[in-house]
């Protein structure tokens, strides 16, 4: 055979070697995709700023925390807060109505004992520099029995990713009453043209012979109904 009339021939490769080759693509691909930036995976909840679109936990919501959401759910988690010996409550959920009517009813401090679960009275001390002080009286059930604090309590309008968030945050005012500490706040921001997100946080001690354990189941369940007071009460002022 002379070289002007030579063929080349390719050995084919082993089906098990082509196999293994895309399984390592694959690998890879996965790989590379979980180590994109935030602003380039997927935005499940693209209505929502990214710094607001995440679970109670704090990782970015899922596809599946989304259908939660929408059916009504309230998504909750407890995690130990650093100097603290009970747990941080977070809690997302979404409201029917429009951001302003869920802050208005965040932000009338009067209402609270008609709605609130314990809240007994709630009475304004004051307002300077933007923090309004407001003593709260609790009728909690035994072993826990009443308690009485002063909050320190701040409303804000910010923006997150060009969308308006409202919050309204509160602490403790030490030394004002017979618990140990507690502190919160919410987060409002729009979720479509006639619902809310909202987002919930709050941690509580007790303080008195209240084990920790105890303080932190009491919360576990607290919350949930909180958010369901709330719907309630955005219903109930939304009523002509």
């Amino acid at each position: 055979m002379t070289p002007s009339s030579a063929t080349t021939s390719t050995t084919p490769r082993p089906r098990g070697a082509v196999h293994l080759l895309a399984c390592v693509a694959l690998l890879v691909l996965s790989v590379w995709a979980t180590d994109l930036p935030d602003s380039a995976k997927e935005d499940v909840a693209p209505s929502l700023p990214r710094e607001l679109a995440k679970g109670p936990t704090g990782e970015p919501l899922t596809e599946a925390q989304l259908r939660a959401l929408e059916s009504g759910d309230v998504l909750t988690h407890l995690a130990a807060e650093e100097g603290a010996t009970v747990k941080r409550a977070t809690a997302v959920a979404l409201v029917d109505a429009a951001p302003e009517a869920v802050y208005a009813v965040l932000l009338d401090i009067a209402r609270f004992p008609a709605y609130m679960a314990y809240v007994e009275k709630t009475e304004v001390l004051g307002e300077a520099d933007g923090v309004t002080r407001v003593r709260f009286h609790l009728d909690l059930p035994w072993p826990v029995g009443n308690r009485h604090y002063v909050l320190r309590m701040e409303k804000e309008r910010t923006r997150e990713s060009e969308r308006e968030v409202l919050v309204s945050s509160w602490t403790y005012e030490p030394g004002s009453g017979n618990i140990n500490d507690t502190q919160g706040y919410w987060k409002v921001c729009a979720y479509d043209g006639k619902r809310s997100f909202v987002r919930y946080m709050v941690l509580t001690d007790p303080g008195g012979k209240v084990p920790p354990w105890m303080a932190d189941k009491a919360t576990a369940v607290a919350v949930p109904r909180v958010i369901k007071s709330v719907r309630e009460e955005v219903a109930r002022a939304e009523q002509p």
